[in-house]
């Protein structure tokens, strides 16, 4: 076992209507050497569009988003997959994966029928860098050094903490150069922030967090808001109704008894009022979890002394029915998410029906002209409108002319509805942003972004002629002014 450092770049930044562009990973043992090395791109599928944001930050050319040398995003998935497998199990860990990568991968599995959670099954675990070096900037601080903002915050972005300590390659925003920088700051944290690294290895494991909020009855436990610094000095009062891998931590700083004399609605109003009296602690995201004698200065609590904070533990710990009234009042606090009627965004909504598991990888093992009856045969509704599209998408010709026809339209209406209220990026609102950074470019930037430009307009003749749009539709990409020739080199 060792350890998988990956990156993704991206159409985008929503892991349900974006699509993963590259992919790379590096494999390595404990002590950070290199064992093997993975990189893949794919081409854009037909019902993505790529944020012009996104296009200019990662600097992909238009010419590339459909270059037929490049596999399908189905054929880069599987083998995306193939090569994880035979790493694991391993420790995964990416740069503010938690929050953007990790999602992002388990929606490109979910979109393409594959296991979603692989990096946390199957004797896999993860962590995130980003979070480390969050960490080290509290509980070592000289480990790196930190660049700050005109605000003087710390800025956590890779491409800024990277090359201040060092990391020479200049390629930011490249998946593999963005692999490698994270694999540079993790040995520098190893040399400088042993005991932060130990710890975040040691909590990767769900099961060592469930061992310890059981055998610790008070601990330090941190987080990081818009990257701001949070510490409380907490103790669990007990795990999610639903689900026993999710703990509740009180925050020790402030008094138990007060709490407990409240009438429900006035603790329901209290429960919702900063300070909160209670954090979520999720054993399976690497949680950020230290000793109470290294809580930083910005966990008020510590300055009530052990004692004290002994004493108000064991009055929660004694009262199991203020527990209770605890956690059913902070569940209330949180709102149950929308069921979206979009299938992208209902990866979390169920798992896989059991009967469904073997027909799941039956379909990638069996020729395309025998998946068309499997897709048919899933229970799931997810899996059967995810695989019929796969199917449009890798082999059309195994539909009949009116289905094709109909994913066409469906496609070409897609792409061009002009109604900001739809979850994905359409052609025009993707040119209304285009043409803004265009109008801010420099003449090098302002020739990219054309570039991008004229695909969009392609993209949007072709929709409109799919679907005979009415011209003032159609027209939204030409009637937008284009920057003059001149500007560019």
């Amino acid at each position: 076992m060792g350890f998988v450092f990956y990156d993704t770049e991206t159409t985008g930044t929503d892991p349900a209507f974006d699509q993963i562009l590259q992919f790379a990973a590096i494999h390595t043992d404990f002590e950070l050497n290199e064992l093997d090395r993975f990189e893949i791109r794919c081409r854009l599928s037909p019902h993505i569009v790529p944020s012009p944001g996104a296009m200019r930050v990662t600097k992909v050319a238009a010419a590339r988003l459909f270059d037929p040398a490049l596999v399908s995003h189905y054929a880069m998935m599987c083998r995306i997959r193939e090569k994880l497998l035979a790493w694991s199990p391993a420790l995964f860990i990416g740069y503010n994966s938690i929050q953007f990568d990790e999602h992002l991968l388990r929606q490109a599995f979910y979109k393409c029928l594959h296991p979603p959670y692989l990096t946390n099954t199957g004797g896999n675990s993860r962590s995130d860098a980003l979070r480390i070096v969050q960490a080290a900037s509290l509980f070592a601080p000289d480990a790196l050094t930190f660049p700050t903002g005109d605000d003087g915050q710390i800025v956590f972005k890779l491409d800024r903490i990277a090359p201040l300590n060092g990391f020479a390659r200049n390629r930011a925003h490249d998946a593999i150069a963005d692999v490698e920088a994270t694999i540079f700051l993790c040995r520098r944290l190893i040399d400088r922030a042993p005991e932060v690294w130990s710890a975040f290895m040691r909590f990767s494991q769900k099961a060592a967090v469930i061992d310890h909020v059981a055998a610790e009855p008070i601990f330090c436990l941190t987080d990081f808001y818009f990257g701001t610094a949070y510490s409380w000095i907490v103790t669990v009062i007990g795990a999610k109704s639903d689900n026993p891998a999710e703990f509740y931590a009180y925050n020790l700083a402030i008094e138990p008894e007060l709490l407990a004399a409240l009438g429900e609605k006035e603790l329901h109003d209290r429960l919702a009022t900063s300070p909160k009296p209670v954090r979520r602690l999720r054993s399976n995201a690497s949680p950020i979890i230290m000793p109470i004698e290294s809580a930083p200065a910005i966990a008020t609590a510590a300055q009530l002394g052990i004692e004290e904070l002994t004493r108000r533990a064991e009055f929660l710990r004694n009262d199991e029915d203020f527990r209770n009234r605890l956690i059913a009042g902070f569940e209330l606090t949180r709102e149950a998410p929308e069921l979206s009627p979009h299938v992208e965004r209902q990866l979390y909504d169920s798992f896989f029906p059991k009967e469904d598991e073997p027909l799941i990888e039956r379909f990638h093992a069996v020729p395309w002209e025998e998946r068309p009856p499997i897709v048919r045969a899933f229970t799931d509704r997810r899996l059967r409108i995810i695989g019929q599209r796969l199917i449009y998408l890798e082999r059309p010709d195994l539909l009949t002319d009116a289905e094709r026809t109909r994913y066409e339209r469906a496609i070409a209406t897609r792409i061009t509805k002009d109604d900001p209220e739809v979850p994905w990026l359409t052609l025009p609102q993707a040119v209304i942003d285009l043409d803004a950074l265009i109008a801010d470019a420099g003449p090098l930037e302002a020739a990219f972004l054309q570039e991008h430009r004229a695909h969009l307009s392609g993209r949007m003749t072709e929709a409109s002629a799919t679907l005979a749009l009415p011209e003032k539709v159609a027209a939204i990409v030409v009637a937008v002014p284009v920057i003059e020739r001149s500007r560019a080199p």
